[in-house]
């Protein structure tokens, strides 16, 4: 996904640049920076060198809604909140905590230039304003929304383009902690790279059970088949517990993440502590399945 926005937006900056019609261009070459830059006048710096022209909105807007010529597209929600750059922490309320990472910004954004932002409306520029301002940057410009503007430079788009983006969780780098009543606990039950496993009994998920999961019981399977057992009966993991180590690297993938839940987190938690022990370094324990609120919940028929 990462590889198609980037040839995306490469694809869509040149047609930005270089569209089949014929651009207007201003030979314009200030001395000093404008006193404001707004849609109505935005025409007389576009194709300067001087300015760095940024559209904040997303890719399917700029193509159903069209956009204007000369202006590079670096999306607000698809892409610096999406890849968390940027992320609203109090709204659209700019505060210095809505900054995430500071070189990424300083190296999308040229301070060396003017910096000409809009959008759909202009929310989004002035937030992008603000934390561009607050990083130092001198020359910065908030010239509102596309529909504010009637210049010779617009191109109009199909009115119906769209782009389905996948939910950050499922491809940035899992939290250090997971518990089963977080909110993205279903887009990361849901990744590729999780094995997602429910270590209560086979009579005990008849109350109820994720979809997304892998049932592997210890008591009915780890322990009865002898492979992972408390040797002393306690919770407190031992190596010895291990009794058959193949038997227990076949059943959890080392070359995945792993997340663990059952009934309390404390089955959940002996078999984490056993598999780091084998060099696993990918293990969670999500705690209570009981914990859990999401929507992938079924809720059994009850009964054995």
């Amino acid at each position: 996904m990462k590889k198609f926005l980037a040839m995306f937006a490469i694809a869509f900056l040149a047609i930005g640049l270089f569209g089949c019609d014929k651009a207007t261009t201003v030979d314009t070459t200030p001395t000093t920076a404008p006193e404001s830059i707004t849609m109505a006048n935005v025409d007389d710096y576009l194709f300067d060198e001087a300015f760095q022209f940024v559209d904040l909105r997303n890719f399917d807007d700029q193509m159903a809604d069209g956009w204007i010529r000369g202006f590079e597209v670096i999306p607000y929600f698809d892409y610096l909140e999406y890849m968390n750059i940027l992320v609203r922490v109090d709204g659209w309320s700019f505060n210095q905590n809505a900054i995430k990472s500071a070189s990424a910004l300083r190296a999308l954004f040229d301070e060396d230039k003017y910096i000409v932002l809009m959008c759909a409306a202009g929310t989004r520029a002035g937030f992008v304003k603000d934390a561009l301002e607050h990083l130092g940057y001198e020359h910065v410009y908030n010239a509102g929304g596309l529909g504010q503007y009637s210049g010779k430079n617009k191109v109009f788009g199909d009115g119906e383009y769209n782009i389905v983006m996948q939910h950050p969780a499922m491809i940035n780098p899992l939290p250090a902690q997971i518990n089963m009543s977080d909110d993205f606990i279903d887009y990361y039950a849901a990744r590729a790279d999780v094995q997602f496993v429910d270590l209560r009994n086979f009579t005990d998920i008849l109350n109820g059970w994720h979809k997304d999961s892998t049932v592997i019981p210890f008591f009915t399977f780890l322990e009865s088949e002898n492979i992972l057992v408390r040797t002393d009966g306690d919770w407190i993991f031992a190596p010895e517990d291990i009794v058959n180590e193949d038997a227990l690297r076949l059943l959890f993938c080392e070359d995945k993440n792993i997340i663990l839940f059952c009934a309390g987190g404390t089955r959940a938690e002996f078999v984490k502590q056993a598999l780091e022990y084998l060099g696993y370094d990918n293990v969670w324990n999500a705690g209570a399945f009981s914990d859990y609120a999401g929507a992938n919940n079924d809720n059994g028929g009850g009964g054995c």
